[in-house]
């Protein structure tokens, strides 16, 4: 394991920082007539991008970015010209609250319901914000969330169609990654998706899922590892799916009792071994479990195999970032969190 090198930047502002997280509740469809330069005639297509874009409901705030509403930003460019579009997933959620004016759902990562915990006790009902990623796979252009099914949307207006189930590959309420890899084809092969779903528990259970660039299912596996899994990312060989299982436990008490969000009752392990989880992708069942020094992953950057090794590029913490239910994420102490670092492991497979 190596920490790779990189260089500190401080040219950010509280007030920069303030002014990325304010909510954008409207909708916009135009031609971009002012811009710097020249766009080329022949770049043609479209760039889409997913974030949270209602950070308040009816000016309600809620207590973290991750909780925001899903806004779908297109920019097209053809015949040298650029136009933007952008929506909200119209996702159950985001309708309901719109009609109501109001928070009607717990948050993962901090928002409550208005009222104290007498009225968030016993309700597990999440929202499927669709807020994490976009992707245009098989003809289909789909936002993700991590925590439910993805959402599929009209690519030319961004209409939301409604929930994808992928031609019932995805129960209702399972889990679809908002991280897929994309295996570039070879050999006269075409690309290949590459994701996965995760059902936490005492055990938690892995389904990787691979994809032609068509849409349609190659392959489905599954794998259950010992003990809680908080699993955000992965990374993929010509072999392997690789995970990293963060040391981190659930205390769900606070959660169920109205006290706090599901997020804010994960507690970093110090003393724990990261543990990375290596699975096959030719289906076999020799999955591996390999042990590093404590750390905390939510993204990979790079994988690759070499003489026999595995290498992994990953952004790292060497403690949980912690959501603290106290803290204003708009008024952030840039020195109090842990820093991110680019560190690469080298996996021996003959462990």
């Amino acid at each position: 394991m190596v920490n790779l090198p990189s260089q500190k930047s401080t040219s950010y502002t509280i007030e920069d920082w303030r002014r990325g997280y304010e909510s954008q509740p409207n909708e916009y469809d135009y031609w971009i007539d002012e811009v710097e330069g020249e766009i080329p005639d022949d770049l043609n297509g479209t760039f889409f991008r997913n974030g949270p874009g209602l950070l308040d409901i009816n000016g309600q705030s809620i207590a973290h970015p991750f909780d925001g509403d899903g806004m779908i930003c297109a920019i097209s460019l053809k015949n040298g010209r650029a136009h933007f579009r952008n929506r909200f997933v119209r996702t159950e959620g985001y309708m309901a609250e719109k009609e109501a004016g109001q928070i009607l759902y717990r948050g993962v990562f901090g928002t409550q319901k208005p009222g104290g915990w007498l009225v968030n006790i016993f309700d597990l009902k999440s929202k499927n914000i669709a807020n994490t990623n976009i992707i245009y796979w098989g003809d289909q252009l789909l936002a993700l969330w991590e925590g439910a099914e993805p959402h599929r949307l009209e690519p030319n207006t961004l209409e939301t169609i409604g929930i994808d189930y992928l031609d019932g590959i995805l129960q209702p309420g399972q889990a679809f990654s908002a991280h897929p890899r994309i295996e570039k084809g070879k050999d006269g092969k075409g690309d290949i998706l590459v994701n996965f779903s995760v059902k936490p528990g005492l055990s938690s259970k892995i389904t990787v899922f691979e994809f032609n660039s068509q849409g349609k299912l190659l392959k489905r596996y599954s794998h259950s590892i010992p003990g809680f899994a908080f699993l955000h990312d992965m990374v993929i060989t010509p072999n392997y799916c690789i995970f990293f299982q963060n040391p981190v436990t659930l205390n769900p008490l606070p959660f169920l009792f109205g006290l706090r969000s599901a997020g804010q009752c994960l507690n970093f392990l110090p003393n724990q071994p990261t543990r990375v989880i290596l699975i096959p992708r030719d289906g076999s069942k020799d999955m591996k479990i390999l042990e590093t020094d404590p750390c905390f992953v939510f993204h990979h950057a790079n994988a690759w195999e070499k003489d026999g090794d595995i290498y992994v590029d990953s952004i790292c913490y060497e403690s949980f970032p912690e959501v603290d239910p106290d803290a204003d994420f708009r008024e952030l102490d840039f020195d109090s969190v842990p820093e991110g670092q680019l560190w690469r492991f080298k996996i021996n497979l003959s462990q």
